[in-house]
């Protein structure tokens, strides 16, 4: 549904795997719970409405936050 990369700011980014959508993980507001897990929402919600796709299997929480 999307990948999920470094920019070349060492931000990370999500990128929907079917369309140039991205999500920024920098862009939302840690008072809200993490950043990372509300970027991914926000993408699986895109994923949903503008391609009509469901998720499939569970998220991997923790396999990125080794980055931040």
């Amino acid at each position: 549904m999307y990948n999920i990369k470094r920019d070349k700011t060492g931000g990370i980014v999500l990128e929907c795997k079917m369309c140039s959508r991205i999500e920024r993980v920098n862009e939302f507001d840690d008072r809200r719970g993490s950043r990372r897990t509300q970027a991914a929402l926000a993408m699986l919600t895109h994923t949903r409405i503008e391609h009509g796709r469901e998720p499939m299997g569970k998220p991997m929480a923790k396999v990125f936050e080794s980055w931040v």
